[in-house]
């Protein structure tokens, strides 16, 4: 009998070590939760979605509401359903993933500042819906890649401010509050005149459309025609604001005070990080902001929402983006598998 028993203990221990525990945690998927209606808002009759994923436990969890990249024109909720979602919901987290509005090619249908109204109004859901999926109120983070990065720190950089609060004032939780306690921004983009600008040179590398007019459909025009869109769309502005140098004119921001994790690939063609994430660590840094930057050797855009996460342990190796499958894929490690254990550390000590 003692022998049996030592085999089930070992086979258990066995088992814990090749299949930790926080992989068997359980999770609902609740596809397709209407968040808002908002009238200005053209296809899918008007309704704004997101995925929710909550943990089976008890709860309450801590969240993270995710938005995902595509250039403000591409891309819907379930960017993150085969990555992100099942992986922080195994290990305690609610996940909610939002679509929002997107522009159309062509500038028919220029989309700021409603992208980030929508993302607001999805945050306010959120944390007014936090009895009914098990959600913390007080421990709620944003994230995203790309232009979802840029809303998520955009988020974070106006906080409960009205201008971007009040205009629907028929949501249900249209006075709940905005307020978040943390930021996950892979490769985004924090400074759109500058982005633009790299749009326009012969190395951007968008392979299926070549030079792209993604800046010019989300604003309507460029940086010439509409300067005080893109200027106010650019996080680092925000942030450049509160910077310690600036003394007794340094503005006061609520988001310099929320813990920020900043990932990017060391070789992104698309939104290179010495445009953007490099000077926007610099600027948050300045302004005494505590940050987590995670730069990831030999890999360049789209990973966060399109590849996977296998649980390797060594860094990522012969990655590349398969343009026709909109898949990140490598043969080895994962730049996920690179970040997965430091953003569940900074998660853990943030929420």
């Amino acid at each position: 009998m003692t022998k049996r028993l030592s085999i089930i203990i070992s086979i258990i221990y066995f088992s814990l070590l090749v299949y930790p525990a926080d992989i068997f945690a359980e999770y609902s998927v609740f596809e397709d939760v209407i968040y808002a209606k908002h009238a200005d808002v053209p296809d899918s009759n008007l309704f704004l979605k997101g995925d929710m994923y909550v943990p089976s436990s008890q709860g309450p969890h801590p969240a993270i509401m995710l938005m995902h990249g595509g250039s403000w024109q591409l891309g819907d909720e379930n960017f993150y359903a085969d990555d992100w979602g099942p992986y922080l919901a195994e290990r305690g987290y609610v996940v909610f993933s939002i679509q929002y509005r997107l522009s159309k090619p062509g500038g028919t249908y220029p989309t700021w500042p409603g992208c980030l109204l929508d993302s607001k109004a999805a945050l306010q859901f959120l944390r007014g819906n936090a009895t009914k999926f098990k959600v913390d109120a007080d421990k709620i983070a944003v994230g995203g890649d790309s232009a979802g990065g840029q809303l998520a720190a955009l988020l974070a950089l106006t906080q409960d401010w009205p201008a971007y609060t009040q205009k629907y004032a028929n949501n249900p939780f249209a006075n709940v509050s905005t307020k978040v306690q943390a930021v996950v921004s892979a490769y985004g983009v924090f400074n759109m005149p500058s982005w633009w600008l790299w749009t326009k040179n012969p190395k951007f590398d968008w392979e299926p459309y070549g030079m792209t007019t993604f800046a010019e459909d989300f604003f309507g025009g460029t940086p010439m025609d509409a300067p005080a869109a893109y200027f106010e769309a650019s996080p680092i502005n925000y942030v450049r604001g509160s910077a310690k140098s600036l003394g007794n004119v340094s503005l006061q921001n609520d988001g310099i005070r929320v813990p920020w994790f900043i990932t990017w690939g060391m070789e992104d063609p698309d939104v290179p990080a010495e445009g953007q994430s490099v000077p926007f660590v610099e600027a948050l840094k300045e302004a005494g902001a505590n940050v987590t930057a995670v730069p990831v050797p030999r890999v360049g855009h789209y990973w966060f929402n399109l590849g996977k996460i296998t649980g390797q342990r060594d860094g990522p190796s012969n990655c590349y983006f398969d343009y026709k499958k909109l898949e990140h894929i490598c043969t080895g490690a994962t730049p996920n598998d690179y970040v997965a254990p430091k953003l569940l550390k900074f998660l853990k000590d943030n929420l």
